[in-house]
């Protein structure tokens, strides 16, 4: 995050460049496979007076050169972004957020990894140097206005060339057996990767001997320097001569830098003196830090009467705010279909270019297949993290069974983005959210298998700090069982009924159509993952039984704007009816958790009637041949009737006349 803020093209490029490195350091060397990104910026839109402290760079500076840094990398790489999202807020123009991820795939008898007295400790692929000094003490403090010219030597220069060939080594190496232990050189460089590798056994590291990409530098500046591409293995001494026989091969560099010698001390030299001596356990045995959370819930409002004459124009503003334009423009940037495996991209249906839920990509070597889906929701955090963390858990979770996942092979990781942790109210949203990630993986039986927090997104101006708001990206990988399985958000029939699932409440706390009417103080929807997690093994069931035609969650912007973009492929017009209840506003803009629609044949609806038996199920509606446009009643009245193109248009252009 800090790195993109005062340098987003090469900042984006080591964030991916990173999580690379990881799934390349997962067992004895995982294969990355395919990747997401995730960004928080400042509108594109922020007049320049409006950022109150110099050296900032504007936010659409910072959105074109991250997005053009992870599209460097992960392009040239061959390795598939195919799924992401991006959020706009004022707080974000200080802080930008910018989170990369990675799968990987690896032979489960290659998972286990073990560094034995005697082994060498060996470095591959890219040269030391002083870019990335201090990185991850950069990433750990606040940004001020004097980040941009003392800080970037922090700021690692990313080369995805030179990682394509060191992840060639790698799995090549890996599949010769000549790896028993492997990690990446990420925050702290030698220093960490030796710290972890040489944790149990101890060893010595000469730093003479590592490649260095200019003379003179000094002792911790090798050891603790961040600069990219770098990897760490442990080996056999007498896989040596295989080893450098496919350095050569992949043209990479490496280097002998020392040993594992079953002392449990870490002994680093250089220039034949000892410049560190420690007991690994003091590496691994940090002390705790005691800090103070408290949260105050809000004081709720009333919610006042809303004018449903003002339907079609709400979702006419709505389909144009940030939070719901198309990604298009910063879709097409990436290479998604890179290495021929991905089955649903992030656009699809009938013209291309119609959002999806989620990604699925084939395994090589195997019939099943992988489906991967995000949620992160920082306007829900600004006034109830607890309902946040139930939310963002759902929307990943019901994301990755709409794709075809099976919800009882889901798991899930948990990236947080906070202010100042010691500010006792800011810490507090942070426990709040965690408490509601920790029941709701709990009801859907998806373990955390991974994850990463980045502390202190905030900037002094000239007003005073300016904290980000509690983020919590929950991103997840599913097990896809059979390909038949696959399941899009896209209309594919002008003659089918849709089908709501799920309850809303009365609540439009959190939701964009709240924010653009000022409607502040507005509870925010709190999630009932118990219920939620049989809904979503029901529909499961469904998608197993070949009766659902595509599936589409409801989530930012509503009811009303999932119909608009299932209508998006433009195979046919919808006709909905809003069942009775609550006021049609909040039916057709709120966001509560746990509610999707399903596009069926008209012959399978008795059948989904008796698998939704226990569940909330309703006939929306149909779609149509005779037109292509969105109407939808309430009561018998007409609240919405626009032209599908037309909103298509509004839709796509959001982001367009900026990006």
């Amino acid at each position: 995050n800090h790195p993109s803020a005062i340098e987003p093209y090469a900042g984006a490029n080591t964030g991916l460049g990173g999580v690379i490195r990881d799934i390349l350091g997962a067992g004895k060397g995982a294969k990355p496979v395919a990747s997401l990104d995730v960004f928080c910026f400042g509108r594109p839109d922020t007049k320049p007076e409006q950022i109150r402290a110099k050296d900032v760079i504007h936010p659409l500076g910072v959105m074109r050169g991250v997005v053009r840094g992870v599209r460097d990398y992960g392009n040239r790489m061959g390795i598939p972004t195919v799924g992401g999202a991006i959020q706009f807020d004022d707080t974000f123009c200080y802080n930008p957020l910018v989170f990369c991820g990675t799968a990987g795939v690896i032979p489960s008898s290659e998972i286990a990894k073990e560094v034995i007295p005697g082994h060498l400790i060996i470095a591959v692929g890219g040269r030391t140097g002083r870019d990335g000094l201090k990185g991850a003490t950069f990433s750990s403090a606040a940004l001020g206005t004097d980040s941009h010219e003392e800080d970037q030597t922090a700021v690692q220069i990313g080369n995805p060339i030179e990682e394509k060939k060191v992840s060639d080594f790698v799995l090549s190496a890996r599949e010769q057996g000549l790896i028993a232990a492997i990690t990446d050189c990420g925050a702290g460089g030698f220093s960490s990767a030796a710290g972890e590798m040489l944790s149990e056994t101890g060893g010595e590291i000469i730093l003479d001997q590592a490649p260095l990409k200019e003379p003179g530098l000094l002792s911790w500046e090798i050891f603790i320097s961040e600069s990219q591409e770098r990897m760490v293995l442990s080996s056999a001494p007498e896989n040596l001569p295989a080893l450098r026989k496919l350095a050569d091969v992949y043209e990479t560099e490496l280097a002998v830098l020392g040993k594992s010698d079953g002392t449990g001390i870490l002994k680093v030299k250089h220039h034949g003196n000892t410049v560190c001596e420690l007991d690994c356990r003091r590496l691994h045995e940090a002390p705790r830090l005691d800090l103070k959370a408290t949260w105050t819930t809000p004081d709720w409002q009333a919610l006042p009467a809303l004018d449903e004459s003002t339907a079609e124009a709400d979702l006419r503003e709505i389909l144009g705010d940030f939070a719901i334009v198309s990604r298009e423009p910063v879709i097409r940037e990436y290479d998604h279909e890179v290495q021929g495996n991905t089955v649903l991209k992030p656009l699809a249906g009938a013209t291309g270019d119609a959002p999806q839920d989620g990604s699925v990509i084939r395994v090589d070597g195997s019939s099943r297949l992988l489906a991967l889906g995000l949620s992160l929701l920082p306007e829900w955090g600004k006034t109830d993290p607890y309902a946040m963390g139930l939310a963002c858990m759902d929307e990943c979770v019901r994301q990755l069974v709409l794709c075809g996942a099976n919800p009882d092979k889901i798991a899930v990781l948990d990236n947080y983005c906070m202010g100042n942790p010691h500010d006792p109210a800011e810490l507090g949203g942070l426990v709040e959210s965690a408490r509601a990630l920790a029941e709701a993986a709990v009801a859907y039986g998806t373990p955390f298998v991974s994850g990463k927090d980045s502390f202190y997104n905030y900037f002094q101006t000239e007003d005073g700090p300016v904290s980000i708001p509690v983020t919590a990206l929950i991103s997840g990988i599913g097990i896809v069982e059979d390909a038949t399985h696959v399941t899009g958000a896209s209309l594919r029939s002008d003659d089918s009924v849709l089908c709501l699932l799920g309850t809303a409440t009365g609540d439009l706390g959190g939701s964009v159509y709240a924010r653009r009417k000022g409607l502040t103080g507005q509870r925010v929807p709190v999630g009932d993952p118990v219920a939620a997690a049989a809904l979503y093994r029901s529909t499961h069931e469904a998608i197993k039984d070949g009766l659902v035609l595509s599936a589409h969650d409801i989530s930012e912007g509503g009811l009303a704007v999932t119909l608009a973009e299932m209508a998006f492929s433009l195979k046919a017009g919808i006709e909905a009816t809003l069942p009775d209840g609550l006021p049609a506003m909040v039916q057709l803009f709120s966001e509560a958790p746990a509610r999707f629609v399903l596009e069926v044949r008209p012959a399978d609806v008795e059948t989904l009637q008796e698998i939704f038996a226990d569940h909330a199920f309703t006939v929306l509606g149909h779609t149509t041949g005779a037109h292509r446009r969105l109407r939808i009643a309430s009561a018998q009245r007409p609240v919405i009737d626009a032209d599908i193109a037309e909103l298509k248009e509004i839709w796509k252009s959001g982001l367009a006349a900026w990006y």
